[in-house]
This record gives C-alpha cells, sequence and structure tokens, in this order.
C-alpha cells in the first residue's frame, strides 16, 4: 500500500506508475471528461481514511475547476494537437515544443494537487479502500456520471492500484457498490 503520510503528489506519482492506472484515468478521463487530479485525490483520501460526501467533492472541484478548465486542459489540448500534426512547423521543433508543454502541464498539475490539498485539510485515519470507493461514486454522481461496465473496470484498476493489497475478487465487490447503468 502506499503510505497515507506522504503529500498529495508523491503519492499520486507512485500511485500512476503502477501498472494500468495511467491507462485507467486517462480512459475515465476521456470517457467523461473528468478530472484525473480528483480520481487521485478520492483514492490519497480514502488512503487517509476520509470519506467525502458529494458536497464536500463538489467544492473541491469548484476550488480547482478554472484552474483545470483554463490552463490544464488549454495546455493538454494544445499538446495533443501537436502530437499528430505539427501545423506546418517542422517536425522536430513541434516535438521540442511539445515536449516542454507536457512538462508544463505536469508542473500546473502538481499546482492544482497543491490546492486540493489544501482544500482538503490534514485530518486522517486508518487506510479505508471502502472510502477510496464511496469517494469515487460520490465523485461520479458530482461529475452526473452514469458509470458503464468499461468505467467499473476501470476503476477496479485505479483501486487496485491504490489498495494492492486487496485481492481481485475484494476490488470487484468494492466496486460493485457503484451504480453501473444496465447492471441490476
Amino acid at each position: 500500500m502506499l503510505p497515507a503520510d506522504v503529500g498529495f503528489w508523491d503519492y499520486s506519482v507512485a500511485l500512476y506508475a503502477r501498472p494500468g492506472v495511467a491507462s485507467a484515468c486517462l480512459a475515465l478521463q476521456d470517457r467523461h471528461d473528468l478530472d484525473v487530479n480528483l480520481l487521485l485525490l478520492c483514492c490519497w483520501a480514502g488512503a487517509r481514511g476520509i470519506q467525502l460526501d458529494p458536497g464536500r467533492l463538489a467544492a473541491l472541484a469548484a476550488a480547482v475547476g478554472p484552474w483545470q478548465t483554463e490552463v490544464v486542459q488549454a495546455l493538454r489540448r494544445v499538446r495533443r494537437r501537436l502530437k499528430g500534426d505539427p501545423l506546418s512547423a517542422p517536425a522536430p521543433a513541434a516535438a521540442a515544443l511539445r515536449r516542454q508543454i507536457g512538462a508544463v502541464e505536469l508542473e500546473a498539475e502538481r499546482i492544482e494537487q497543491t490546492m486540493l490539498a489544501a482544500a482538503l485539510g490534514t485530518s486522517e485515519g486508518a487506510a479505508s479502500p471502502a472510502a477510496a470507493v464511496a469517494n469515487l461514486a460520490a465523485y461520479g454522481r458530482v461529475a452526473g456520471v452514469a458509470w458503464e461496465a468499461a468505467d467499473a473496470a476501470d476503476l477496479a484498476v485505479l483501486l487496485g492500484g491504490a489498495f494492492p493489497e486487496l485481492s481481485e475478487q475484494e476490488r470487484a465487490c468494492l466496486v460493485a457498490a457503484i451504480p453501473v447503468a444496465g447492471v441490476a
């Protein structure tokens, strides 16, 4: 398990590096326009024994919303735009610029996480995978997401990265608590 006493950024970097977590987070981001930092925050809060209700998650999302939209997403759009077509610029120069923008985008993500950690506060309890799942479910409600089967699989990967001591069956049982569209 990732230590709960590390800062949010260090926790996120370690979690994101775990097998499958980055692609699961990006798939959730791309399918539902979710903020990866808030997905990671849901897990970090759970690792610290904090369960966030939808109101608190909505307040956290609102606190970083302008930064996420105006800075992080804007940088991401430019970086992604340069990936396939350098817009008549020399390809090596466009690739170098894309790498620089990627580094700036990463710093913008770190700043957002600093904002989120400050807004969350310092309370801490025993690590709780159930709290992390409840946080992810609450974030989905706040974001208006109708979770689908592919989302449940990605959430299980994210949860497995955050709490690797859980068996696959334990992760599946926890994620089953999140309502999935079309599943009774």
